[in-house]
């Protein structure tokens, strides 16, 4: 019987590790967990020969950082939520975003001409002053007629004179590249063209504007 149990404490020193790397606390890692280690009694995060090879000792990756969550995109500015725009112009809003400005004083152009007169010159520099800060907005200046005259050379002139008002916002500043116009002559009425009240609302300027 004493040699029964000499043989197993034999065995059992064995299989202990006592090997320095094994027994010194500056290589042990704290990642071994595997069984192996536990069968042949090597301390927790062993790092020697025989742990090694059975695969006990795996350096355990670090997860990694969560990727921080991607700022809210900013609120795309418009024009027609500008107030000082509401000094020159009539604002309305379309459910597509877009908005229509509509001269609250008319641009008022010679007898048959394109020439705008001087008097309705501050109206367009006053909207242009608005306009430039707003390079995400293009506008299209439509230009209208009453029904009176040939409709050809009506909408003719509703176009030159809407191209003459386009003009005179890009030399006040307003990028080329975010305007153009448009002639409709008389086909868009807001009054009757039955009277001289209502030809004169149906000759105007008015802008159309769009969040590019």
């Amino acid at each position: 019987m004493k040699k029964v149990l000499t043989i197993l404490a034999v065995a059992l020193f064995l299989g202990a590790c006592h090997c320095t790397k094994c027994t010194t606390t500056p290589y042990r890692s704290n990642t071994c967990n595997t069984v192996a280690c536990q069968k042949h009694h090597h301390p927790k995060g062993c790092h020697c020969k025989k742990c090694k090879q059975e695969g006990c000792f795996k350096p355990v990756a670090k997860p990694a950082p969560a990727p921080k969550p991607a700022p809210a995109p900013k609120p795309v500015a418009k024009v027609a939520d500008d107030a000082a725009l509401a000094e020159v112009a009539h604002v309305a809003k379309k459910a597509d975003n877009s908005a229509v400005l509509s001269f609250k004083e008319p641009i008022n152009f010679g007898h048959n001409s394109d020439v705008i007169q001087d008097d309705s010159l501050s109206q367009i520099r006053k909207t242009a002053n608005v306009l430039k800060k707003y390079p995400n907005a293009h506008v299209r200046v439509a230009g209208h007629s009453d029904s009176l005259g040939d409709p050809d050379y009506n909408v003719d002139l509703s176009q030159r004179r809407a191209k003459a008002v386009a003009d005179e916002l890009i030399n006040n500043g307003v990028a080329a590249e975010n305007v153009s116009f448009i002639g409709y002559g008389a086909a868009r009425p807001v009054a009757t063209n039955k009277t001289k009240a209502g030809r004169a609302q149906n000759r105007r300027v008015e802008l159309e504007v769009t969040n590019k």
